[in-house]
């Protein structure tokens, strides 16, 4: 039973015809060949020259390309991937005639139990709460759009938001190609957030990237990668790797999700990473403006269903937000570490910071890629019939205001997640305190165990 279905209509006057094609095979990387920089198998290792076409992290095959068949696991991942350009995962036999058109659903569940009680359970004073229920319930279309474009719907069945809903221009450049995304999407700041939680190592986003860094908005976004591999270095720090730089910026209009009210923000991204054969490091910078309604710093204290922590109430009109990136992977070891600094301005002035670092470690003989076309780790799929990996978070959030003062939240999440094929059951343990009380509340522990399939 295939996971990801795809279809392709080709355009044979005066009829439609509706082909099923085979979904075996690679992609034929010289229809896509970059012929105006270096060659994607450059991305890899800096030194092979052969012509093979990238896959979502930027490995290649020696005797093939590596872009996975429409049959596997890998294939299901990248199509959930938002960074993933859909002509990389076609079928090698289904050639595009008549400019044909491949269309893709998919979907995803995550089903969560969940006991936390004291500063989780801040607005109902500290009560313990136990449960069951959806984290996510969503079904995706993307298609692509003859030779030059994507579209993509991401509608989640159970907050009733439809999350992604955008037309991507993507250029013909194969290795590092221009894309202009227009519509309901993410915006480009938060490393984890732009990665999504179906492939971070936590359940959950950090706390100071959720206060801060966590925007999902309607609006329009140009993103361009470029790379030089060890050869055309003329400074070279690294042997036989390849590094990349992103520019990612945008302009955008009101939230989709419950953020704030934001009326109109401009939001950009430059990140600057290298690759090779053992790992890769990145680091990256961020900044966002914003003019709204911002009356709240109230991070998700990293549980879904816990209440948020309030820890500070201005009353502004605008926001600035700063945040850098730190990230490399070496083996199965992986780190990851953002911090965020925003300002409010408007009737009650306010101030807010926040910085998370995180390490995991894959038991099984895994690792995490990392992607540097698009400045994020990529989704990870295990290189036998599971893997198994523990990991570790600690964050700091502060909010403060002319009025009130500052209050501070701090948290460690201890986690543990096996994936087996389009499966994945993890279980987080969260410890949370704030420097004073909120709700009476002053600390409390939380406990999350979710299944999540992929389709």
């Amino acid at each position: 039973m295939t996971s990801a279905h795809f279809y392709t209509v080709s355009l044979r006057l005066p009829f439609f015809i509706l082909i099923a094609l085979p979904l075996s095979g690679p992609v034929l990387a010289e229809q896509f060949q970059d012929t105006q920089g270096p060659s994607p198998a450059d991305a890899n290792s800096g030194t092979d020259q052969s012509p093979k076409e990238s896959t979502r992290d930027g490995s290649t095959n020696e005797e093939e390309s590596s872009v996975a068949t429409l049959l596997d696991d890998r294939a299901t991942r990248e199509l959930h991937d938002d960074t993933t350009i859909l002509r990389t995962v076609m079928d090698g036999d289904g050639v595009l005639l008549f400019n044909a058109l491949q269309l893709w659903m998919g979907g995803a569940m995550q089903y969560d139990y969940y006991n936390f009680d004291d500063v989780f359970s801040s607005q109902n004073g500290g009560e313990p709460r136990e449960g069951v229920g959806f984290r996510r319930l969503e079904g995706i279309f993307r298609a692509q759009l003859y030779d030059w474009g994507e579209l993509k719907v991401q509608y989640d069945f159970d907050t009733g938001i439809m999350r992604d809903l955008y037309l991507r221009w993507v250029s013909e450049r194969a290795n590092t190609p221009v894309t202009i995304t227009v519509g309901n999407q993410k915006e480009p700041m938060g490393m984890e957030f732009l990665a999504g939680n179906k492939f971070e190592m936590a359940q959950e986003r950090s706390a100071p990237g959720s206060a801060f860094g966590s925007w999902r908005s309607r609006g329009v976004r140009l993103h361009k990668a470029f790379q030089l591999s060890a050869e055309e270095r003329k400074l070279d720090l690294f042997d036989e790797d390849t590094s990349f730089m992103t520019t990612s910026v945008g302009v955008f209009t009101s939230d989709i999700e419950d953020s704030h009210a934001t009326d109109v923000a401009v939001t950009g991204r430059i990140t600057a990473g290298r690759k090779n054969q053992r790992g890769g490091i990145h680091v990256g910078l961020a900044g966002s403006y914003r003019e709204g309604e911002f009356n709240r710093i109230s991070p998700r204290p990293e549980v879904r269903e816990a209440d948020r922590v309030n820890l500070a109430s201005p009353q502004a009109n605008t926001q600035g937000i700063v945040a850098a990136e730190l990230a490399m992977n070496r083996g199965r070891l992986h780190l990851q570490a953002e911090g965020f600094s925003t300002y409010y301005g408007g009737g009650v002035d306010g101030f807010g910071h926040g910085v998370y670092f995180q390490a995991g470690w894959f038991l099984t003989q895994d690792s995490r890629n990392y992607n540097p076309r698009w400045g994020i780790l990529a989704p990870h799929t295990p290189k036998g019939r599971f893997s198994a990996e523990v990991f570790a978070r600690t964050s700091i959030t502060r909010g403060e205001d002319d009025i009130n003062g500052w209050n501070a939240y701090r948290a460690l999440t201890l986690g543990s997640t096996v994936t087996y094929g389009r499966t994945q059951t993890s279980i987080n343990v969260v410890y949370g305190e704030t420097r004073e009380p909120v709700g009476e509340q002053q600390d409390g522990l939380a406990v999350v165990i979710r299944g999540q399939i992929l389709f």
